[in-house]
């Protein structure tokens, strides 16, 4: 029951930390998108269970054990950890790592006497480090199907047959329902279940081509999106980063995007990822569509943020309020060289910073900004594309032509116009096309 060390033809999986590359796919595994329609209930997970049973049971004397090689065609090598990986991605339920250790970070955990079919037991023999290096599967009658070593391989053990499963024993997690769609389906369920059914369909480049499954990682994320009624309104990973409302690292939820740089440190993303619930990512990147567990350490490491985006305006979203929008523009016209730049908010006179203007005419028509103070203004409402504008949404821009530091902040007004409040000047209307506006502009967002 030694831990596995894959090495050659291993497919999927980051699961060591140890890796440094991704490792070459040459055996694809089959993963199903039924983790979108299995119903988390009950009946389901024990239908799901006797499904995931009956395939382990179905390789005893057909697999071999190998620590150094993954081979999902006959004649099958597995080590104990890819043996189970193998069965529940071959029924729908991709526990993303072929790692121990990952595995026991995943669902939740059970009680020995509480055990169920389905569950997951580890196990650790060495006296050295902390990880579990054994993992099976619970069937039911107090016994485990596990890949158990070289000379006996795919085994049924009794958990009283030796006093290994008492002595080694470590815990019990229980995968089923958590890896499973929620009933009814989320709008996050079936966003993941999307992009898993196009996980061997889709090919990577440098180029977007829908009719031929191409795309960019931003593209692929654009497009599985679209697919379940969500317009992100752009495929450049650096403006998807910027929609929808933060969400923290601890609180991610299916659906959500991930965002990673490639150094350390660095703000500018080269990774986004689809957020499958449970540490689990869907990634596209030069590999293909891939899926790994956020406890990786590189991507622990060249984490930056997550954005939730699955409740912004769909492709056929409701129409914003244009009475609000018309109000507001129409407020916003009228101070056309009338409201002057002071560093004091003094309605009467009509002086304001440019966020203070822009917290004057929202407040006139009964939407209260909260700041007065660009960047602050910045953090209300959501995000929204630069491709998406509609009348009403604000408009923050840098003062420098750098396009980073939020120091001012306008109203859009459609048609590629805005109005903002001028440094030492009065509130005046400009085009967003224009040199200034394309260096300067930082976000949007959607107030209404």
């Amino acid at each position: 029951m030694k831990k596995h060390f894959l090495t050659t033809t291993l497919a999927l999986t980051i699961g060591f930390s140890s890796f440094t590359t991704i490792p070459t796919i040459t055996e694809p595994i089959e993963v199903s998108a039924a983790t979108a329609t299995t119903q988390n209930n009950a009946q389901a997970v024990a239908v799901k269970a006797d499904q995931l049973i009956a395939t382990a049971k179905s390789l005893i004397g057909k697999a071999t054990y190998s620590n150094t090689e993954y081979k999902a065609t006959y004649p099958y090598k597995f080590s104990c950890a890819t043996f189970l990986m193998y069965i529940f991605e071959k029924n729908g339920v991709d526990l993303a790592t072929y790692n121990e250790n990952y595995m026991m970070q995943q669902g939740t955990y059970v009680p020995r006497s509480q055990l169920q079919k389905g569950d997951l037991l580890f196990f650790k023999s060495k006296t050295t480090g902390t990880d579990p290096d054994h993992v099976a599967m619970y069937i039911g009658n107090n016994k485990v199907i596990h890949m158990a070593d070289p000379k006996q391989n795919i085994v049924i053990s009794d958990l009283d047959s030796k006093p290994y499963y008492t002595e080694s024993y470590v815990t019990a997690r229980r995968v089923l329902p958590t890896l499973m769609s929620s009933n009814p389906a989320t709008k996050g369920d079936s966003i993941v279940a999307t992009a898993y059914a196009n996980l061997n369909k889709v090919k990577m480049g440098s180029v977007n081509n829908e009719a031929a499954l191409t795309f960019t990682g931003g593209g692929f994320v654009e497009y599985i999106y679209r697919k379940n009624g969500v317009s992100l309104g752009t495929k450049t990973i650096n403006e998807q980063m910027k929609l929808g409302t933060a969400v923290s690292k601890s609180n991610l939820q299916k659906g959500d995007l991930v965002f990673f740089n490639s150094t350390k440190g660095s703000k500018t993303p080269s990774l986004v990822a689809i957020y499958a619930g449970d540490h689990r990512l869907i990634i596209p990147n030069s590999n293909g569509i891939i899926t790994r567990v956020l406890l990786v350490d590189y991507y622990a490491d060249h984490y930056i943020t997550a954005r939730r985006v699955a409740n912004m305006s769909t492709t056929n979203p409701p129409t914003q309020s244009t009475t609000s929008a018309t109000q507001v523009v129409s407020t916003a016209t009228s101070l056309l060289g009338k409201a002057t730049f002071g560093y004091s908010y003094n309605e009467s006179a009509l002086t304001f910073t440019s966020a203070g203007f822009t917290y004057y005419v929202y407040k006139k028509n009964g939407i209260n900004l909260k700041y007065k103070l660009a960047s602050q203004q910045a953090t209300v409402g959501t995000a929204v594309a630069k491709a998406n504008l509609q009348k009403g949404d604000l408009l923050f821009f840098s003062n420098n032509n750098g396009g980073q530091k939020i120091t001012q902040t306008a109203i859009y007004t459609g048609d590629n116009q805005y109005i903002m409040l001028k440094t030492n000047g009065t509130a005046v209307k400009q085009n967003i096309l224009s040199t200034w506006s394309k260096n300067n502009y930082v976000t949007a967002r959607r107030v209404m």
